[in-house]
């Protein structure tokens, strides 16, 4: 019984009926009789319900459809109520009626109210298995913090706070782990579950850090995060409302199923919570999965996914270890044709700046060679009421100019060509062992990428070396081509 005070303060005889709680409301009922109406008790014994919460007391006289209700907490609807219910028994001590307490939960700042932990854990236990997760999960979209009077310690899982009612002032932070979409997403990458929209739960949701004391909901919740450490382990998972059926493809192809059963699975779940954890730590964790389903096909007996052989996980440990020992010689030959790839994109750089050179070079001679050859074919020459420069070879003069400028504009856009083009061949090759190393073996073998920006920074430097050369060239001979062209005339 929940309200018993209640009932307790308006008679002498109290029979309870039923009780019911759900995520959003309470409800309670008595047969009471042998009347003893005590109104400041009445008062009293509202302070039980929460003041966030609406409720109803509601009196139903044996054999009439009449009834009082009482919806408001104050004192003076209190002294009301009781005038109206000695009213309608009119002394009667033998007088029978239907005592109804029904409640509306509301949820503030995110906190919802439980009033018996025994009567939410059978509401959330009815149904079953799947039935259990998609109740859990409309309660955790609207609150995360659990007030109830029966909590003496705060415990706290992945879902929830669980906390005492005199604990409302206390300022609570989500519990849900901050790494929860990365490890949903690996999930996906490497498991099947069907319904993975619906329940998007990972194990740390139903472990408790600070253990609840409540016996009926902690092991409810074991049942959980045993049911969601197979489903990120095993490689198709289904979840029914009645319960959950996973296969595991390893030397044995093993199918079972999970319900709620009424034996506690705190020892099974921790097994396959350490499994998960392991498998998605740092490192492989397709390989590590790959070993782990391996390991418990041989480990599972009967076909019952509860039963395991104890020494899994370590057997899992020492076959991964020996895997990497196997794989050291494949990482050492990727990480040298990554090295070789490097040093072949150095030397891509180096080519890239000497084509540049090669431009540079050719057209400058060009245009100097015609200059020389212009003054040693008029100093030879015996004529000399013309001017070195004619305006006839000017004119060729500023031709072979404009193919130099032309020249000059043609190797710029060339080297920007060559260079999109080395910065994409580089960005698939980074990509192409992905399969094979680890974000952070390959960015620690790439050196984080140093070499290639040093590169790029190369050929960006010598470029413009090269162009600033190239027009100051151009420059200076156009200015000393065009003063002697006008000195002598």
């Amino acid at each position: 019984m929940i309200f018993s005070e209640v009932a307790n303060a308006l008679a002498q005889t109290i029979i309870h009926l039923e009780t019911e709680e759900t995520n959003t409301t309470v409800s309670e009922k008595f047969r009471i009789s042998n009347f003893s109406l005590d109104s400041a008790a009445l008062a009293e014994s509202l302070k039980s319900i929460h003041i966030r919460d609406s409720f109803s007391i509601q009196f139903t006289y044996a054999g009439s459809d009449q009834s009082i209700a009482l919806t408001i907490r104050q004192n003076e609807q209190v002294n009301t109520f009781c005038r109206m219910l000695n009213l309608h028994v009119d002394g009667d001590n033998t007088a029978l009626g239907i005592l109804s307490i029904s409640i509306t939960k509301d949820f503030v700042s995110q906190t919802a109210s439980i009033y018996s932990l025994q009567h939410i854990e059978e509401y959330w236990r009815s149904g079953g298995l799947g039935q259990a997760a998609a109740k859990l999960r409309s309660l955790a979209q609207v609150a995360y913090i659990l007030e109830s009077p029966k909590i003496t310690e705060c415990a706290r899982c992945g879902l929830f706070v669980f906390r005492s009612m005199s604990d409302s002032a206390t300022t609570t932070t989500h519990p849900e782990p901050a790494n929860k979409a990365k490890l949903l997403t690996s999930r996906d990458k490497a498991c099947l579950f069907y319904e993975s929209k619906s329940f998007p739960f990972i194990p740390q949701d139903f472990d408790f850090t600070t253990p609840l004391a409540h016996v009926g909901i902690s092991n409810l919740f074991d049942t959980l995060k045993l049911a969601f450490s197979i489903i990120f382990i095993a490689d198709v998972s289904s979840l029914s409302e009645q319960d959950l059926t996973s296969t595991i493809k390893g030397y044995r192809h093993i199918t079972g199923t999970i319900n709620l059963a009424g034996t506690s699975d705190d020892k099974i779940a921790a097994t396959y919570y350490e499994i998960y954890l392991w498998a998605y730590s740092e490192g492989g964790v397709t390989d590590k999965l790959g070993i782990a389903k391996n390991l418990l096909s041989i480990h599972i007996e009967k076909n019952d996914l509860r039963e395991v052989r104890s020494g899994a996980l370590q057997a899992m440990i020492s076959n991964h270890s020996i895997y990497l020992k196997e794989n050291v010689k494949q990482y050492i030959d990727i990480k040298n044709k990554l090295s070789e790839q490097i040093q072949k994109q150095s030397e891509k750089a180096s080519e890239m700046v000497k084509s540049i050179g090669s431009y540079l070079r050719t057209s400058v001679f060009t245009v100097y060679s015609f200059i020389v050859t212009t003054f040693i074919i008029r100093s030879l020459s015996k004529t000399s009421t013309e001017g070195t420069f004619t305006t006839g070879i000017y004119y060729i003069f500023l031709m072979f100019l404009l193919l130099s400028l032309g020249t000059l504009f043609y190797a710029y856009r060339e080297s920007e060509a060559e260079l999109d083009r080395f910065k994409a061949i580089y960005q698939s090759f980074k990509t192409r062992y992905d399969d094979l190393l680890s974000n952070s073996d390959r960015d620690r073998i790439l050196q984080n990428d140093t070499d290639f920006k040093r590169d790029c920074d190369y050929v960006i430097r010598s470029r413009k070396r090269a162009l600033i050369l190239w027009i100051s060239t151009l420059g200076a001979g156009f200015v000393f081509v065009s003063l002697i062209k006008l000195l002598n005339y």
